[in-house]
């Protein structure tokens, strides 16, 4: 998240938040980008219904894609199998209430996920809590703790500009698989010289991964200025669905774990976050 899609707020004095943000697209190491793919990215993107203010070619665990909205990474494949935006319920409505994916996680099943060994024992035990704040709703996902990589959902370590959270490689396939791997920025939460310390917020900015993987919008999806500040910006359908979940509330949750931007604080699940929970799975 950020102050511009989910990070985390760096200060008050700045009134700066951080966004969650998925993985990073293509040639950034190297810093050559084909401006006509981009344009073209671009537009198709657009047209989906995706805010591309903040389009960028990066790459995410060695792969090329594009980052957009803060914490979704598409591959080129990816964004080419995207249709073009879909009506969703008079999206001239502003209102921040839950949102789901076209595409679910087949259940019930167990759900693996693995945590890369670069993040210190402090964001292992935020990471502990955050799969125990699922399973503790008895949902038809359980989630396990995998040994290694590969798992249905890899948390990776990877170096991600300050005001990025962490990324999600996009949302469940249409055969019913969660989205991975994740991204967590390794500047946070496996800092270096900070004595151990971690953001209050790690909690939740995984839960907040993870449930993008599993098939979760953001909370605000009709209007980002909500949680993250600045102009109103509806991010639209995005080719993948952004289906209202029944009885979620209707107006503003501020402590939604789906909320595009955090605020720096660990945010558990509200009860409109355990409706949507409950109703899909």
């Amino acid at each position: 998240m950020k102050k511009s899609k989910f990070s985390l707020l760096l200060s008050a004095a700045f009134l700066t938040t951080t966004m969650f943000v998925s993985c990073t697209s293509d040639n950034a190491e190297d810093g050559i980008v084909n401006n006509e793919e981009f344009a073209a990215v671009e537009l198709q993107l657009r047209a989906a219904g995706f805010d591309t203010s903040d389009l960028e070619a990066t790459t995410m665990n060695g792969v090329s894609g594009y980052a957009v909205e803060g914490d979704i990474f598409l591959t080129v494949e990816q964004i080419n199998d995207i249709s073009p935006q879909l009506s969703v319920e008079n999206g001239d409505v502003a209102n921040t209430e839950h949102y789901r994916t076209t595409n679910l996680v087949s259940s019930p099943r167990a759900v693996s996920v693995y945590m890369d060994t670069a993040f210190p024992a402090i964001t292992q035990t935020a990471f502990d809590e955050a799969l125990a704040r699922y399973n503790a709703l008895n949902l038809e996902l359980v989630f396990q703790r995998a040994n290694g990589p590969g798992a249905d959902i890899d948390i990776l370590a990877e170096r991600l500009p300050r005001n990025i959270l962490g990324r999600s490689a996009g949302f469940p396939d249409a055969a019913g698989n969660p989205a991975s791997p994740i991204v967590l920025n390794n500047r946070i939460y496996a800092p270096r010289g900070r004595n151990g310390s971690i953001p209050a917020d790690a909690v939740t900015v995984i839960a907040h991964e993870i449930g993008h993987a599993i098939g979760f919008r953001h909370t605000d999806f009709f209007d980002r200025s909500f949680s993250c500040g600045g102009s109103a910006v509806n991010e639209g359908d995005g080719g993948v669905g952004a289906i209202f979940i029944p009885g979620t509330p209707a107006g503003p949750e501020a402590g939604s774990f789906m909320l595009a931007c955090s605020n720096g604080t660990d945010r558990p699940f509200t009860s409109g976050d355990q409706t949507a929970l409950n109703t899909l799975y």
